[in-house]
């Protein structure tokens, strides 16, 4: 896991100081407080669009999610220095701690000229608290995505990929085919980098929305022309158009590319084209695609074992997980070993569950395991309590992480306890899943 860092916030300073002062005039600080909000809402309407960045700044820092439905109008302002301040604001209301995403997305985007919404979303699960964004962020969010400035329509397209799953997992997710839309646009546009935003975010809608269909319906019935779209950009000349397209269909899980995706790996054979190819075959599991993965179990490649292993399992074909076991018993592959573990727990056995978590030790495999572990989603957080007292340090921050991403309420007692580890990444890593599953109260600031 990554090292954490504290987030800075203004706002609250400015309101304790507000507080001081009603209190020597006799008022409550409760009421103080309450005035200073009010008053900072208010110039979110004024007419002189410095006033209305700075307000929004001040609300950003403080992290009142109260504020949320004031600033959704400004989603759609006519400045676009307002509006872009306003997507990257609803994006950091929401976040969990905005300095360790930040942290996090610079780890893996090295270009300069990255914002906020896109190192949240590169951070995948896990990035935002349990409240979820209302209504009315989304509605705005899509309208930032039909803007006339590029940056504007590029960070709203990743700020609905950053707030949008927690709602379409709850089936609320607002104007489905009116985000699709939005999205689809983008990926019509000239701009490479557009068109890859648009593929990444599409694919992370889809595949979310894939998991409730029937409460996601207007998102859902867009779900063919977005893919097929995407089918298409694996033709694209942009060699990370190629990339993406095959990533978002392995990750909207969609079926009619399999073939597709099948050819293409066997027409590269090797190299990042074929073994993105592949991941995205074993991440759709699709049952007509197990003799592809029994055939690579032998291949001479380590990833490429393992993603067959990946793929066996998602299909959860008895007989095919029969064969990987006795194909891949003796393989040494650290890889192929985890990802074995993974594919016993997906079919409920956790005989190997200690072997998979151990993986958090060991750079090279805490991505993938961190991975494995939210993919095999709620059944698994009971089982994984039990690790939070191990001796390992860094298998306990791990599962810290996890649980507050597929736990519940139930898991509470363990993350809280996970706070007061004596080892400070632990008790960071608790801290954030304590955040991912307590609702904050939206009327108080943003805690550190």
């Amino acid at each position: 896991m990554k090292r954490p860092l504290r987030a800075r916030i203004f706002l609250a300073g400015r309101i304790a100081l507000l507080a001081a002062g009603a209190l020597a005039a006799g008022t409550t600080p409760a009421a103080a407080q309450n005035a200073a909000f009010t008053d900072v809402v208010a110039l979110l309407s004024s007419g002189d669009p410095g006033t209305r960045m700075n307000a929004l700044r001040q609300l950003r820092d403080a992290g009142y999610l109260q504020a949320a439905p004031a600033i959704a109008p400004l989603l759609g302002d006519a400045d676009p220095q307002v509006q872009a301040l306003a997507v990257q604001g609803v994006v950091s209301l929401f976040l969990v701690d905005e300095s360790y995403t930040r942290a996090f997305g610079t780890s893996v985007i090295t270009e300069k000229g990255a914002t906020l919404p896109l190192y949240a979303f590169v951070q995948r699960a896990g990035a935002t608290i349990a409240n979820p964004a209302p209504p009315a962020i989304i509605r705005g969010l899509i309208t930032a995505a039909r803007s006339p400035t590029m940056r504007i329509r590029f960070d709203a397209a990743y700020a609905l990929g950053v707030l949008g799953p927690p709602l379409i997992t709850l089936g609320q997710f607002p104007d489905g085919k009116a985000a699709a839309e939005a999205l689809l646009a983008i990926l019509r546009e000239p701009d490479a980098t557009m068109r890859l935003a648009a593929t990444h975010v599409l694919g992370r809608l889809m595949g979310a929305a894939l998991q409730n269909e029937d409460r996601n319906t207007e998102l859902s019935s867009q779900r063919t022309e977005a893919g097929d779209r995407i089918v298409a950009g694996m033709n694209d000349p942009d060699v990370m158009i190629r990339l993406s397209s095959m990533g978002a269909l392995g990750e909207m899980r969609y079926d009619r590319a399999v073939q597709s995706l099948t050819d293409t790996y066997g027409y590269y054979k090797k190299g990042p084209e074929a073994i993105a190819a592949l991941d995205a075959v074993a991440k759709i599991g699709h049952p007509g695609s197990l003799p592809v993965f029994v055939a690579q179990l032998g291949h001479r490649e380590a990833h490429v074992r393992r993603l067959a292993v990946e793929g066996i399992a998602r299909t959860g074909d008895k007989d095919g997980l029969a064969e990987m076991e006795a194909r891949t018993s003796r393989d040494q592959s650290a890889f192929v070993t985890y990802a074995r573990a993974f594919a016993r727990a997906k079919a409920l056995d956790y005989s190997q569950l200690t072997k998979l978590v151990e993986g958090f030790k060991y750079s090279l495999l805490e991505s993938d395991v961190f991975d494995y572990l939210v993919e095999l989603g709620a059944p698994l957080a009971p089982e994984l309590w039990a690790f939070s007292t191990h001796k390992d340090a860094k298998i306990r921050a791990g599962v810290a992480e996890v649980l507050g991403i597929i736990g519940s309420q139930a898991s509470l007692p363990a993350v809280e306890a996970l706070m007061g580890d004596k080892n400070s990444l632990v008790a960071a890593a608790a801290a954030r899943s304590q955040k991912r599953l307590v609702p904050r109260d939206p009327a108080q600031p943003r805690v550190p």
